[in-house]
């Protein structure tokens, strides 16, 4: 992106029936590499889908790449400016209360003070708010395998916001590792972390979890908050990982069996698993 709009980027809108939404997202996510964001309002027939790019360029690229085959019935290319996304985050990011002791709060929102372990975030051009099945279910198991295993040491694939590797540090776990292949998720973590007054205690790199070189260091507990088809190719590596406990998310719930025996066939056991009718994390031991 060019100095004179680094503060601005493409957005691509999809009007996407709600029967299509799945389809369409997950081609999103494995054609383009990014994560969508569905809105989609109670008893609608359509969803809104938006996709966010580093350039106005690779949106209207993008927009050329969409399947005619999928039911995207319309879409279109707009510049967006970096306050359009942080109003977006101020409409739908709110405080949550997850887990025994966990609480997420959006940076603009005042921060409780009653002995809560409060994780502040800004998602800016990353993902990962608490918000969302998959990230909740890694924060609770985080905290419950942290308690029942005294977790010394972590590696969060695809972190995204840094939200996990966050929780971490401040749940007491000293070293942490966390990597994401989107640079732009990588400084924003590291922005993240400062907020929360952990910066220097959190290793952040960018990485593909399906390259080679992340893994030379095991840790006591591996999160993996991404694509079931990731995950199935990435098993052998992440299981090298771990040294005690996998938490796997990202994982729609019609695809949760396969993914825990492939698991299980690396010799690992599923503990347990939990979902909301669409989204699923298996929690594995080593």
């Amino acid at each position: 992106m060019s100095e004179e709009n680094k503060n601005s980027g493409g957005q691509l809108n999809l009007l996407v029936g709600t029967a299509q939404v799945d389809a369409v997202c997950e081609w999103v996510r494995e054609a383009l590499g990014k994560e969508p964001i569905e809105i989609t309002q109670p008893q609608a027939e359509e969803s809104l889908i938006e996709i966010y790019f580093d350039s106005l360029l690779e949106a209207e690229i993008s927009q050329k790449a969409l399947p005619g085959d999928m039911g995207i019935r319309t879409s279109e290319v707009k510049e967006y400016k970096e306050q359009d996304w942080t109003t977006f985050w101020q409409h739908h990011f709110k405080t949550i209360e997850l887990g025994r002791n966990l609480r997420i709060v959006p940076e603009w929102e005042e921060v409780p003070d009653d002995g809560k372990t409060n994780i502040i975030i800004n998602p800016g051009l990353s993902f990962g708010t608490g918000g969302h099945f998959t990230t909740k279910f890694c924060l609770e198991a985080l905290e419950a395998a942290h308690e029942a295993l005294g977790i010394s040491s972590m590696i969060d694939a695809g972190t995204g916001s840094g939200i996990l590797s966050i929780a971490a540090i401040k749940l007491g776990i000293p070293d942490v590792i966390a990597f994401d292949y989107d640079p732009v998720c990588v400084d924003q973590c590291e922005i993240n972390a400062a907020r929360n007054g952990v910066e220097g205690k959190i290793h952040f790199f960018q990485a593909d979890v399906l390259e080679p070189g992340w893994n030379s260091k095991p840790a006591d507990l591996v999160c993996a908050n991404i694509l079931t088809s990731v995950l199935l190719e990435a098993a052998p590596e992440l299981k090298k990982a771990a040294r005690k406990r996998l938490l796997l998310s990202g994982i729609r719930e019609i695809e949760a069996d396969a993914v825990a025996s492939t698991f299980i066939e690396l010799g690992c056991k599923e503990v347990s698993r939990d979902g909301d009718g669409k989204w699923c994390g298996i929690v594995i031991d080593v």
